[in-house]
């Protein structure tokens, strides 16, 4: 690249030098010079773009390589330090396949299609910048979010759609309970209208999350869950999601356990700025009744952490058996690596998600179907 650079500047400086070399007097002509050194930058930088390019093109279209023999290299390939079984264990990196230290090889990339993998994956240093440059491509095109999901129904006909599990392993399965917890929603409302959530307050929301968390407990109750916070922008579209997680203990006359999908309004910009904290604090009291297959719960909280604080409103359906009121403290937090994995980038941060300009995913289709469905009726 040097080369092809330094070959440009010389040819270049030929061009600007033969006009500085020619008769002083010929004033008249001294817009050549400038179109003549006009043309020469232009020159130079349509043969960095094609290098570039070429040099793009090598990344995108690179297949899969071979790895080294752990018997190959005694020492890190790039720092030379010697390895041990506990102190230096060895790496390869995925990109090339040469063998590193941990030190060497702590970059997450995504690899091109060929590679057949869209989870970020270990690479060398010098893999990890060579790869910065086609990253928001690799994004656009392998990363999970780039892929349409195959799990798409919602409906009675899929097991999996009967009952949320709390804890969710993906962002996809995560997409997927929200969808789900949405449709029940819809379900209850219908058959319950003074049970949904007033149409003034969904349609001045600035945001939602939807959380599935199970509650054990007598007396003293514990509960943890998992879900999706997504925004609503000026034009009325939504954000792409960001996965949480929350963990919380609850008190007060209470007994028995339940299986709860929240819906939490949030109804400012403050809000939504709190969940894209990395942690938050909730505090809130509620009353709940579950007993059989749906219940409802409404909880009106507090939430303060590093993203700022804000009040929110609940609104939840359950199932399970379990009757009282409670005050109950959660810790609400953004889970970075379950965002890292499904976007493709270890950089990103939910304040990037929520309140940036990235665009819908493919993956969150789903829910994306749901959230218009929901909001048919109050903006129709």
């Amino acid at each position: 690249m040097w080369d092809v650079m330094v070959e440009m500047l010389l040819a270049a400086r030929g061009k600007v030098s033969s006009i500085a070399s020619a008769d002083m007097y010929a004033c008249k002509l001294s817009w050549i010079s400038d179109n003549l050194l006009d043309q020469a930058w232009k020159e130079m930088a349509q043969t960095l773009t094609d290098a570039n390019f070429a040099n793009v093109r090598e990344l995108i279209e690179a297949e899969p390589p071979k790895w080294l023999a752990d018997s190959s290299a005694s020492a890190c390939m790039l720092c030379g330090v010697h390895f041990h079984p506990i102190m230096c264990s060895r790496h390869h990196c995925r990109f090339c396949g040469g063998i590193f230290c941990g030190d060497c090889s702590k970059g997450r990339s995504l690899m091109p299609a060929k590679f057949r993998v869209a989870d970020p994956q270990r690479v060398c240093d010098v893999c990890c910048v060579r790869l910065d440059s086609v990253q928001p491509y690799l994004m656009d095109q392998v990363s999970h979010a780039a892929q349409m999901p195959t799990q798409d129904l919602t409906d009675l006909s899929t097991l999996r759609s009967w009952v949320n599990i709390p804890w969710g392993q993906s962002m996809e399965y995560e997409i997927y309970k929200a969808a789900n917890a949405i449709r029940v929603y819809k379900k209850v409302c219908s058959l319950k209208p003074e049970k949904s959530i007033p149409d003034a307050i969904l349609r001045q929301a600035k945001g939602l999350a939807i959380i599935t968390a199970v509650k054990v407990g007598v007396m003293v109750t514990y509960n943890i869950g998992t879900g999706v916070v997504i925004a609503r922008r000026e034009d009325g579209s939504w954000s792409p999601p960001s996965a949480v997680s929350t963990f919380g203990i609850g008190w007060g006359a209470q007994a028995g356990g339940e299986l709860t999908d929240f819906i939490i309004i949030l109804r400012t910009t403050e809000a939504v700025k709190t969940f894209s904290g990395n942690v938050h604090l909730s505090v809130g009291a509620g009353l709940s009744a579950a007993v059989g297959v749906v219940g409802r719960a409404v909880e009106a909280d507090v939430r303060a952490g590093d993203g700022g604080y804000a009040a929110c409103y609940t609104y939840s359906c359950s199932k399970g058996a379990f009757v009282g009121c409670s005050l109950e403290g959660s810790i609400v937090t953004t889970r970075t690596n379950v965002n890292s994995r499904f976007y493709g980038s270890q950089s990103i941060t939910a304040s990037d998600v929520l309140l940036g300009s990235l665009p819908r995913p493919p993956a969150a289709a789903t829910l994306y179907r749901a959230l218009a469905d929901l909001y048919q009726k109050i903006e129709g």
